[in-house]
């Protein structure tokens, strides 16, 4: 079984994984968009997006993977209810990824040390997205 993550933007996908592929060292391995498929089939109850917005995209990122979708933006309600999660080796990593994706966003948690991890914040990013950063213990 292999769970991962697929976020829903309201056309800012592209924007937004190849902010995270720079900033996470990461690579995006696809890059579909709604123009050029017409006549594929979409998932049931699905609605297709303009033709320069995202149909799928897949970053990798170590042993994990991230993916994501731009979706109409009538149809488009806001991230909430859960947060990615980033399990960071060392806290200096941590607070530049941290500081990142709290450009332009929200910081809910500020990063500071606790019990369980050497450093720990929440910030929902400039495209909605909502992370829980952590440096694990090493």
């Amino acid at each position: 079984m292999n769970i991962a993550p697929q976020l829903a933007f309201s056309g800012e996908c592209r924007q937004a994984f190849e902010f995270y592929a720079r900033l996470m060292g990461g690579i995006v391995t696809v890059m579909n968009t709604f123009g050029g498929n017409e006549g594929k089939a979409l998932p049931p109850g699905s609605t297709a997006a303009a033709a320069d917005q995202v149909r799928f995209a897949e970053i990798s990122l170590g042993h994990s993977v991230l993916r994501g979708n731009d979706v109409p933006a009538d149809q488009y309600t806001p991230m909430q209810g859960f947060n990615v999660s980033l399990h960071i080796e060392g806290a200096n990593e941590a607070r530049r990824i941290f500081e990142a994706l709290s450009e332009g966003g929200t910081v809910t948690t500020p990063l500071t040390k606790v019990d369980w991890a050497d450093q720990f914040g929440m910030v929902t990013d400039r495209f909605g997205v909502p992370w829980l950063v952590l440096a694990v213990k090493g």
